[in-house]
């Protein structure tokens, strides 16, 4: 960084003084260099601020996802998380993040799933057109689902798409249960069938989260392939996104 850290933040946290505030905007109006700079340093400090670590922050609402090892040692990535968590574990997997973005540098396919893949909360519907029978597997599968109780969700959608195939929104969210227990082949395939559907609801999303399991995946190819896709759309939701992800990832 070309600013010193102590005034950066004090402005992030407003507590420059008069002075200091119109001198230091009169640099920030003169200087785009100093703009990005700031952007950039803003960036990690949203980061940390997530973790609530020492009461730092009030809220970490954003923070759900987690890094955990499995029993081969390989680092996997859980799309949410208990707020029980490990504070320190998490807080320097996001200054990584955040440093990496401050020095320009290219982040892992893992680090950009954890950066950019927000979890998707579900949305209840009782729709009169479904059967009893599908309501309520729908109406059990959802709330496993709220309650974190990924795998027994998954059997509901399961045997939910087995009697109503044509399910489109039971398929989306059998995909995100999956992505939850990082299952992301399984996940995937539900979110190319919602794709295949071409259900207007829930197209983009399924897009949006299809890229995130190519991802954590390593599918760095396909990932970027689908990325591309979604940020080459102009009214794509997560176009903004995309196009953040397919500058940091590694050539």
């Amino acid at each position: 960084m070309k600013r010193d850290r102590h005034i950066l933040q004090k402005y992030l946290d407003n507590e420059l003084s008069e002075k200091e505030l119109a001198r230091f905007e009169q640099e920030l109006n003169a200087s785009p260099e100093l703009l990005v700079d700031l952007d950039l340093y803003k960036e990690v400090d949203e980061a940390i601020a997530d973790t609530e670590v020492l009461d730092f922050r009030a809220q970490l609402t954003d923070l759900r996802e987690e890094t955990r090892r499995s029993e081969n040692g390989r680092r996997v990535f859980r799309f949410t998380r208990p707020w029980h968590y490990a504070a320190s574990a998490a807080l320097a997997l996001l200054v990584a993040i955040g440093l990496a973005t401050v020095l320009g540098r290219p982040l892992s396919n893992s680090d950009l799933f954890v950066k950019y893949m927000k979890p998707y909360e579900l949305v209840l519907t009782n729709r009169s057109i479904d059967n009893e029978a599908t309501q309520f597997l729908m109406n059990q599968a959802q709330d496993y689902f709220l309650k974190g109780e990924f795998e027994l969700a998954v059997d509901r959608f399961e045997e939910l798409l087995v009697i109503n195939a044509e399910k489109v929104e039971a398929d989306f969210y059998l995909g995100l249960s999956n992505m939850e227990l990082t299952k992301y082949l399984d996940a995937s395939e539900s979110f190319n069938r919602v794709i295949e559907h071409n259900d207007n609801l829930y197209v983009q999303k399924a897009q949006w989260f299809l890229s995130g399991c190519l991802l954590a995946m390593d599918e760095t190819d396909r990932a970027r392939r689908q990325l591309a896709m979604i940020a080459s759309s102009s009214n794509h939701y997560y176009q903004s996104d995309a196009e953040k992800i397919l500058k940091r990832m590694k050539r």
